[in-house]
Formats: C-alpha cells, sequence, structure tokens
C-alpha cells in the first residue's frame, strides 16, 4: 500500500510540475499533457523513488535535448541533400560520410547519458528504463498510426 502511494505521490508530483511549467512558458497544453504521461508512464514502469526521480529527470531531459539538436542537425542536412538534383560521387561521399558521422555522435551521447543514468539510478532500473521506452516508442507509433487512420476515415 505504501509503495502505490509513494508511486501515485510522485507521478502526481510531476503531473503538477509539467502543468506548472507549462502554465508559466505558456507551452501548448497537449505538450504538456503528453509530457505529463510520458512522466507518469515511466515513473510507473522504473517505481521511481522521489529521490530518484529528482535525480534522474534531469538527466533524461538532458539527453533528449542534445538527441533531438542532433535530429535538427540531420534533417537540416537530407533537406541540402534532397534539393540537390545531381550529386557528384565526391559530393554524394561527403554527404554520406557526414551522415556517418552524426549517426556516430547520436550514439556518443546514449553512451555518456548511459554512464549518467547508472550514476543516478540502479542498473536494474537503468535496464527497466530502455525497455520501457521501446515499450513508449511502440505504444507512440501505435497511437499516431490511430490518429492517421482516423484522419483518412473522416475525409
Amino acid at each position: 500500500m505504501k509503495i502505490i502511494t509513494n508511486k501515485l505521490f510522485i507521478t502526481l508530483l510531476f503531473v503538477g510540475l509539467s502543468i506548472t511549467q507549462a502554465f508559466y512558458s505558456q507551452e501548448n497544453p497537449k505538450k504538456v499533457d503528453k509530457e505529463a504521461a510520458k512522466i507518469a508512464f515511466f515513473s510507473n514502469k522504473l517505481a521511481l523513488t522521489a529521490e530518484e526521480s529528482k535525480l534522474f529527470w534531469p538527466v533524461v531531459n538532458d539527453m533528449e535535448k542534445e538527441l533531438k539538436d542532433l535530429r535538427i542537425k540531420m534533417k537540416e542536412q537530407i533537406k541540402r541533400s534532397k534539393s540537390e538534383t545531381e550529386l557528384s560521387d565526391k559530393e554524394l561521399e561527403s554527404m554520406m560520410d557526414a551522415r556517418m558521422e552524426l549517426g556516430k555522435k547520436q550514439m556518443d551521447i546514449k553512451i555518456k547519458y548511459h554512464e549518467k543514468f547508472k550514476e543516478t539510478l540502479p542498473i536494474k532500473k537503468v535496464a527497466k528504463y530502455y525497455q520501457a521506452t521501446k515499450e513508449y516508442k511502440k505504444l507512440q507509433a501505435q497511437r499516431r498510426a490511430r490518429m492517421k487512420q482516423k484522419r483518412m476515415q473522416q475525409k
């Protein structure tokens, strides 16, 4: 009973913090709801304590920001390459090498934060985080597919 109460408290704490942050930063309410649901999902799956949550979420947020910034760079590179109608072998090689380098940087970021996760959480919870991440991505893909299908039916 105490564990359930602790989980519920942590979930409500993060939902409240997310809503408060959104109120002051004037973020999109849908984004806030998604973020609160994400926090609740991971907090529940990992059974985070209040202390673990205080240490864990800033690390996750930092990692996600770094990965997002890198994805933006990757998208810019892809846009540039798609706008080119013909590329020489040298230009194509350069573009492919740059993509490989960005992939390496992405892996370097993940490795760096893996070490930080191990400093923040017990290793079993780190493993649960990776498993929960896969599950969460799968759920999000299913949700997007349902939304797309719903939009198609409305047309």
